[in-house]
């Protein structure tokens, strides 16, 4: 069994941005912080490999970034590295160029929260207090703002959480709270300051 160590070291032989690095441990810990509630609620889940799932779910980026190739390349190498067949489905799911489906909840979770972590992290970095006082409403109102970090997919956040059964209340989105809850309390990991 792969090892988060080996995770990291895989991760960092292959990213050399640094926004992508904390992109891809910002997506680990929300994977991690559902792996936890997931387990807490009595599912049997390791939660090393989700929160390997995460960390590599776009390790391949910088070397194959066409929708056509990623993760397909980067997923070849985790199966020659030895990863487990469930984490590399899972990540090749991530991606709905690839064609395989989300079979299983480890899958739906990483494509729930690729998006949106990424958004969080965005709004994060324009509000002063960065993740101090956010939201699922301000998660809300940022999404309805189409040139706010434009590049971010949010079809794909609603598929997401239509995926995994989740509501999307504006007021009291679970799914917003446990992500910011999640970004936050990993923040100086992240690059944040304060």
């Amino acid at each position: 069994m792969k090892t988060r160590e080996d995770a990291q070291k895989l991760l960092n032989e292959w990213v050399i941005q640094d926004s992508l690095r904390s992109h891809c441990l910002g997506v680990a810990v929300c994977m991690e912080a559902y792996a936890k509630k997931f387990k807490e609620e009595g599912q049997d889940i390791d939660v090393d490999m989700w929160y390997i799932t995460g960390l590599l779910h776009d390790f391949d980026w910088e070397r194959f970034p066409s929708i056509e190739e990623h993760p397909i390349k980067g997923c070849q190498e985790l199966k020659n590295q030895g990863y487990n067949e469930g984490i590399i489905e899972s990540i090749l799911g991530h991606n709905p160029a690839t064609g395989i489906p989300r079979r299983n909840t480890m899958a739906k979770t990483l494509f729930a929260v690729d998006e949106l972590s990424g958004l969080v992290t965005a709004l994060a970095k324009v509000r002063p207090g960065n993740f101090s006082g956010m939201s699922a409403r301000s998660v809300k109102k940022a999404m309805k703002k189409k040139d706010f970090a434009a590049a971010i997919n949010r079809e794909d956040i609603k598929i997401g959480m239509e995926e995994l059964s989740l509501e999307s209340d504006d007021e009291k989105n679970e799914h917003f709270e446990l992500v910011i809850k999640a970004l936050s309390e990993s923040k100086e990991e992240l690059g944040f300051d304060n």
